[in-house]
Order: C-alpha cells, then sequence, then structure tokens
C-alpha cells in the first residue's frame, strides 16, 4: 500500500528519508490491522488486501489480487455494487452490509466502510458481523417454517431415536409429539422395510443426503401410506454429524391416481392390441387368443379366457386361455341353463346377456363354489361380458384381477366396448368366411382349368365353328411368337404354311363331323421358323356351341432322332464293312506272328539248351577227374563255369517259360501225386542253401492226404521258386513251409467252389514295402537294386508263379511287412479238371 505522497518528487534526502518513515508506517498499519482492509479501483477489482481479510476469505493476497467484487459477493447482491460506489463517492466513509462467500463456498455477514483515497482508488475496511446476528431470532423464524409445513419434518439421532415432531408429522402418521419423541423411528416402517432405515443411517453417518425415496410406512392406525422422503445430515458449530433432518412428504393419493392412470392407459393399449388383433386376425380361434394374450400382457389381469356355448351340452368350452398354467380353467364345467353350475358369473352373463361385475369375489355368493381356487390364485375380482354373433349371445369373455373393486365404471366401459368390438369382429369373421369359401370355390375352378390347360404338353387352343380362337394356353404364345391379342384376331389356319392349309381343312372339318382327328403338320412362327407338331382335336359343345379342342406336341426331336437314327445307320453299315476288313487282316498278320513266335520258341529251347547242356556235362566231367587230375584253381574256376552256366540255363528256361505262358503255348497236365513227397523234394533241394546261410528251414504239414491232382512238375515249380526266393532274401532266422487242406476255394468267380490244399512260405526276412505290392508279380519287375544286386536274376521267378497258379486255376497271395519278414500262400484245387 502506497501512502499519499508516493508519487511527489523528492526535493532532497530529507524529505525522501521523511516519506519512507511513513510509508514505512502505513505498511505496518495495514498489515497488522485486526480488520479486513481491501484496495480496489474504481471498477472494482482489487489491487491489495492485508492477511486480516484473507484469513477472513480463506484466499492467498496473491489469489485476491485481481479479483472482483462480485467474485465473494453472493449473487443476489452484486446488483448493488454500483449504487454503493457511487454512494461512496458522494458520502466518504459510508457502511454497508454484505454477503460474502469464502473461498470455500460457505457465506458470512459482513460491515464495510469505504472510503475514496486521494488517487481516486476505494479503501473498504471489512468487519465480520455474523457472530453478533441474533441466533434466538433464526430460531424462531426456522421453528416457524417447520411448523406450518404440511411435511412431515422429523428430527432423530445417529440412533434413529425421534428428537423433534412437526404438527405435518402429526396429521400424515397420526402419532402426536409426545408420543414420538424419545422413541424409535422403526415403528413407522413396516416389517417388510426395516432394512431401509439402516441404509438410510449409513448414507448419514458417512455425511450423504438421502434424496427423493419412494416408499412406504404404517400410519398409527396401521394403514399403509406412500410417502417421499428427503434425509439430511445434521452438524454442530465444529461440523460434526450429530443427527438427521427427514423430510416426509405424504404421496398416497398421487401415487393411488398414478396407479389408476397407469392401469386405464394399460387397459387403453390392450384395446388398443385387441381393435388391431381384429383388423389382422384371419380366424376365430387365433382372435380369441391374441385377445386374451393381450389382456393380461398389456392389461394386467391376473388371467383371461373366453368361453363358447355348446348347444348340444348347454357348456361354456374354453376356446382360449391366457394366465392359467395350471390348466384349472379346461377342468370345470360351466353350463349356461338353470342348473346350480350354471349360476355363477360366466353362466349368469350368457343366460341374462348383461354383463357380471365381481369386486369382491372373497364374498360374493356366486363364487361359492370356486372360492378355494380364488384364494389359492389371489383373485379378488372378476368382469364376465357377453360376447355377440349376429345378435346372439354365444360366448363370454371373463377377466380377472388381484385387487378387490379393481372394475369402476371407466373399465367396465373400456371392457364391454372390447367385448363390442369383438362381437362386430365375429360378424366380420362370418361374413368373410362366406364370401371366402364362395371365392376359393370359384378360384379352384379356375385353377382346375388353368392348371389343365397349362400343364399340357405342347400347345393347347379352344375355338368355335368360324374360327374364332376362345382360349389358350401360355406355350402357344411362345411357340408360335404372337401376343394375345394377335392370336385373338387371327384363324387357326393362319399359323400353317399354304401347301399344308388344304389338308389341315380336311381334318378340321372331320373333327367337327366324326368328333375327332389327328395331323402332321408344322406350325409357322412369327418369325417364319417352322417347326414339326403332332395335332390332334376332338370335337365339344361350350356353352351351346360346337368348339373344337385342339394340342399339339412338338415332334422336332423326333424327327431329327429319325434323321439321325438313318444317317447313322447308314454310316455303322459302313463302318462295320471297314473294321470287318481290318480285323481280317489283323488276325492274318496276327496268326503270322504267331507262328513266328511257336518256331522262335521251338529253335530257342533246342539251340540254346543244347550248348548249355554240353558245357554243364563236359565241366561236370572234368570236375571228377576223368580227363585228368586239376590243380584247386583249375577245380574253383571249372565251378564257376558250371554255376554259371547252370544259372543261365535257368535263366533261358524262365525267359522261355513266360514266352510260352504269353503264347498260350505252355500245356499243364493233371496226374495223381503225392504232395507230402513233392514238399520234401523240394525242401531237400533248398536245404544246402538254407544251412550254408546258417537258416533254419522247417516243413509244418497237417494232418489229412495229400493225393493231389494236377501237374506236379509245376507245383514244385512253384515252391521251388518261392524258397529260392525267401532263402535268398532272409540273412537271419529261418524259413517255414506250411500245407493244409481248406475247403469251398474259388479261384474265380465263375468257378464253382472247391476242396482245394494251401501252402504258405514264410520268412524272417526284409520284407517287402508297401508301394512295391502292388508290382511285385509283374515280369521283369525287382525289389530295391541295391539288394537284388546281390542275388542276381530276371524278375520273372514271381510273375511265372502267378501265372502257373493261374494255369492250374490256383492263386497266389502275399502277405509282408518291411524289415520283419514275408508270407506267399499258394492256394491249388485238390484236383485240376482234365481240360486243363
Amino acid at each position: 500500500m502506497k501512502s499519499k505522497h508516493a508519487d511527489d518528487q523528492p526535493s532532497n534526502g530529507a524529505d525522501r528519508e521523511l516519506r519512507q518513515a511513513e510509508d514505512a508506517l502505513y505498511r505496518t498499519l495495514f498489515e497488522h490491522a485486526p480488520v479486513g482492509v481491501l484496495v480496489a479501483d474504481t471498477g472494482s477489482r482489487y489491487l491489495d488486501a492485508n492477511p486480516s481479510i484473507c484469513r477472513m476469505l480463506g484466499y492467498a493476497r496473491d489469489e485476491l489480487i485481481g479479483m472482483h467484487a462480485s467474485d465473494i459477493l453472493v449473487r443476489s447482491g452484486t446488483q448493488h455494487i454500483m449504487p454503493a460506489l457511487n454512494d461512496t463517492k458522494i458520502h466518504s466513509g459510508c457502511s454497508h452490509e454484505w454477503q460474502f462467500r469464502r473461498k470455500d463456498g460457505s457465506v458470512f455477514s459482513v460491515e464495510v466502510t469505504a472510503t475514496t483515497m486521494p488517487d481516486g482508488n476505494l479503501l473498504a475496511m471489512v468487519r465480520d458481523i455474523s457472530a453478533s446476528k441474533p441466533a434466538d431470532m433464526a430460531a424462531a423464524w426456522l421453528a416457524a417454517i417447520v411448523e406450518s409445513s404440511g411435511d412431515a419434518i422429523i428430527g432423530k439421532d445417529l440412533n434413529g431415536i425421534v428428537t423433534s415432531w412437526n404438527s405435518g408429522a402429526e396429521k400424515i402418521f397420526g402419532y402426536s409429539a409426545r408420543e414420538m419423541v424419545g422413541t424409535s423411528i422403526l415403528r413407522l416402517f413396516p416389517a417388510d422395510r426395516q432394512h431401509e432405515e439402516k441404509h438410510i443411517l449409513g448414507k448419514i453417518w458417512r455425511g450423504e443426503k438421502v434424496e427423493h425415496l419412494e416408499t412406504l410406512r404404517l400410519t398409527k392406525d396401521k394403514r399403509l401410506v406412500d410417502v417421499l422422503i428427503t434425509t439430511s445430515p445434521i452438524r454442530d458449530a465444529a461440523g460434526n454429524i450429530i443427527g438427521a433432518s427427514k423430510i416426509a412428504r405424504d404421496i398416497t393419493a398421487l401415487k393411488a391416481r398414478e396407479r389408476e392412470i397407469a392401469r386405464m392407459s394399460r387397459l387403453y393399449a390392450a384395446l388398443s392390441q385387441i381393435n388391431q388383433a381384429i383388423v389382422w386376425t384371419k380366424t376365430r380361434d387365433e382372435l380369441f387368443q391374441n385377445i386374451c394374450r393381450v389382456l393380461i400382457e398389456h392389461g394386467g389381469f391376473q388371467m383371461a379366457w373366453i368361453g363358447w356355448h355348446d348347444p348340444a351340452t348347454q357348456l361354456l368350452m374354453p376356446v382360449a386361455v391366457c394366465g392359467d398354467e395350471s390348466g384349472y380353467i379346461r377342468s370345470i364345467r360351466i353350463y349356461t341353463d338353470d342348473r346350480p353350475e350354471a349360476q355363477g358369473p360366466s353362466g349368469t352373463a350368457f343366460r341374462t346377456g348383461r354383463p357380471y361385475i365381481c369386486n369382491d369375489m372373497l364374498n360374493d355368493p356366486a363364487t361359492l363354489p370356486w372360492r378355494a381356487e380364488i384364494v389359492r390364485r389371489s383373485f379378488r375380482a372378476s368382469a364376465v361380458f357377453p360376447v355377440r354373433q349376429n345378435d346372439r349371445v354365444c360366448g363370454t369373455l371373463t377377466v380377472y384381477a388381484d385387487q378387490q373393486d379393481f372394475f369402476q365404471d371407466e373399465e367396465i366401459a373400456l371392457l364391454a366396448e372390447a367385448a363390442g368390438d369383438v362381437s362386430f369382429a365375429l360378424d366380420n369373421l362370418a361374413r368373410d368366411e362366406e364370401r371366402r369359401q364362395a371365392e376359393m370355390a370359384a378360384q379352384s375352378e379356375r385353377q382346375f382349368s388353368d392348371t389343365m390347360i397349362e400343364s399340357m404338353p405342347g400347345i393347347l387352343y379352344f375355338y368355335n365353328e368360324q374360327g374364332q380362337f376362345l382360349r389358350w394356353n401360355k406355350n402357344f404364345e411362345i411357340v408360335s411368337g404372337y401376343s394375345g391379342a394377335e392370336i385373338a384376331c387371327m384363324h387357326p389356319l393362319d399359323i400353317f404354311s399354304g401347301e399344308e392349309k388344304h389338308a389341315l381343312e380336311r381334318r378340321i372339318a372331320e373333327v367337327f363331323e366324326t368328333g375327332e382327328s389327328f395331323i402332321e403338320a408344322s406350325l409357322i412362327a412369327r418369325d417364319g421358323k417352322a417347326t414339326p407338331y403332332f395335332f390332334t382335336g376332338r370335337r365339344v359343345v361350350f356353352n351351346g356351341m360346337t368348339c373344337l379342342v385342339g394340342m399339339g406336341i412338338d415332334i422336332s426331336e423326333r424327327k431329327q432322332a429319325e434323321t439321325a437314327l438313318r444317317e447313322l445307320n447308314e454310316t455303322l453299315e459302313q463302318k462295320v464293312t471297314e473294321r470287318t476288313g481290318e480285323l481280317q487282316a489283323a488276325l492274318v498278320r496276327a496268326r503270322a506272328a504267331d507262328e513266328i513266335k511257336s518256331a522262335f520258341l521251338a529253335t530257342m529251347s533246342h539251340e540254346l539248351r543244347t550248348p548249355l547242356n554240353s558245357i554243364i556235362g563236359f565241366t561236370g566231367i572234368i570236375l571228377q577227374g576223368l580227363a585228368g587230375p586239376l590243380g584247386a584253381e583249375q577245380t574253383k574256376q571249372l565251378g564257376m563255369v558250371q554255376g554259371s552256366a547252370r544259372h543261365l540255363l535257368d535263366l533261358i528256361n524262365d525267359v522261355l517259360d513266360i514266352s510260352k505262358i504269353e503264347a498260350g503255348q505252355l500245356e499243364v497236365r493233371a496226374e495223381p501225386f503225392d504232395l507230402r513227397v513233392s514238399l520234401e523234394r523240394v525242401i531237400a533241394l533248398v536245404r544246402p542253401m538254407a544251412e550254408k546261410k546258417h537258416l533254419a528251414l522247417d516243413a509244418v504239414i497237417h494232418a489229412g492226404p495229400f493225393n493231389v491232382v494236377s501237374d506236379r512238375r509245376r507245383v514244385e515249380q512253384i515252391l521251388l521258386n518261392l524258397l529260392n526266393n525267401a532263402i535268398k532274401f532272409t540273412e537271419h532266422g529261418g524259413v517255414t513251409v506250411t500245407a493244409g487242406l481248406i475247403d469251398g476255394f474259388r479261384a474265380q468267380p465263375d468257378l464253382p467252389p472247391r476242396p482245394a490244399v494251401r501252402l504258405q512260405v514264410s520268412d524272417t526276412g526284409i520284407g517287402i514295402k508297401p508301394d512295391e505290392l502292388a508290382t511285385l508279380f509283374q515280369p521283369f519287375r525287382q525289389l530295391d537294386a541295391g539288394l537284388t544286386r546281390q542275388h542276381e536274376g530276371t524278375g520273372l521267378g514271381l510273375a511265372i508263379c502267378r501265372r502257373l497258379a493261374v494255369l492250374l486255376q490256383g492263386e497266389i497271395t502275399v502277405n509282408s511287412i518291411w524289415s520283419k519278414g514275408s508270407e506267399f500262400t499258394l492256394t491249388i484245387p485238390l484236383q485240376l479238371p482234365s481240360r486243363s
């Protein structure tokens, strides 16, 4: 704060020191004044503030500087700022009372004395006068407000004990202040709402306010009243919560009106839904069920049902029910005549043709037979309305409510209107049904006629003796290319060429004379396309006129088929002639090739075997020492020559055998022999090879006669080949031969079942890969090259075995697991037919 000399220019050092001393004095007074001091410009914006005013308002000095007077005044006082400023300019030092708002939002009263400073700014001294206001006046004013309120204003402590009770509370709850003060507020709570007080007190303890709680409370006479409650915490001077203030407004009448409005709204909504159902529903039963559903879902009723009168039994039969999950309505019998069972609400409404309203079902004598069910289902009121059709009562509409005296004038009027709408709808449905039946009959006739016409294959038409088309099918328009309007103006002969018209005229005349006729002719379409048709015509009488009904079938495909068949026959005859010549030439070539092959096989059989046999024989003689002694190396070399010659002879024999088989020149000779002997002979031949490899060679021959009629040499050849292969490809373990008899063997489907012998050669060798099994029996096929190179061969052995087995009317199969071994099975009939 500056002194009044702050802006003067110092004349000398003494004056400057004097002014500095004055400034220090003024600043000390400003800072330590017990009242609040504010300096503001002419626009009421603060330039400075002393510590007292800062403490009073709760703001720091820096926060106050720059604020406007309106920032700390309550809103209602801001309009008085300008008049107060003007007053200060006229009367310096005048005082005013204001309401200030602290930084925390609290409001307090102050007295402000304002003075205009020499520089034009304002100096305001602020004194807090809130503590000096008479508290008793405020308390009296507050008490008057509380007592005059029509709402219940109740004070209670934090334990729910009533501490104050106004006249509004006495009027609403019926208790006097003397009866309530000092007692628990819980005496006003129904049993099922005691928990609310705990919830309310919990919020009060936390300093929270409970607003607009709609609930129920008990009066002194045990009535339930609807109340709207607001509860606020009460604080002492230190801000501690010491109790709660509760304001309760009686909204019973309001809630009753709301319920009445809601009930009427539901009824209006139900009536609207019923009217919509009447508009959109096409059958009586569906309409009745929709009405009952609407009354439950939208009308708020407990149950609704419609009974329809059965003249034969005089019963009201439930045709639509909603809200009766137990099936009660369908289990009872309600009569409409004079018997006692007909004196209930529904029977009475039906007989009298007037609504029957029962607003107290527990005491109405008419409901006595059903009283137990009424109590169990909590029904308290019901209303029955007669339903009419053609001004005659035919049924009833019954609804049930869970509230006594539910059905008042407005509800009854709305439900009577709904019953009237239903009666009106039934009349309309009856008329619609009659009209619908008539339309369906006519439509059925038209449909049948149209279906017959349109389903006919080809084209169909109908014209009179003058040649005027009366009807035709859609296909006629499509085929001819003419529109319906054009066909109506045409003559039947207009769709044919001139050269065929004379024949058609004769056929048409024949129809009208004899009754029917037919002809093949080409129909000429609008675009000039001619299509062959087969036409039939029959005479009929229609509406007193003699007419012709004709039908045409497109025979284009038949004509094309006939032409194609004729051309095909000609082509086939030519091809058969050509093919016959080709086959004859091929037959001549085949016979010549066969003769050449036979000659080759005969030559090879002699020319190849003869020198090889000589080599084998002479090397045998030399090895026996008949030509002189041999050295060890010579014996070894000659042994190798003899072995190679024998191997070559085996290869040549394999090649010649497969060639003979493929040429059909290998014949088998059936003769009786003992299979046991053959097995022993073959096993003896291969045993040295097995012993050389240290392999076990076993034979398992099951009991039974093994007298076989077959080609012994070929059977032994197959066995020898299988055993050689087994030993050849087995390095460890052994080889087993098993023989047994079986019944019902059939190598081919066209052969009869016969007894047979089954020979199995199994080994523990390398096995066969699954992908090699498919080609195992093909000629010149060998297993993995790395293995076969250790054991030379042509790859013909298994191929020859299979072909020999087929010649013997048997079969060879194989089962193998890679790296574990294989099992070859040879099955041949015990007796080979002599034709082989």
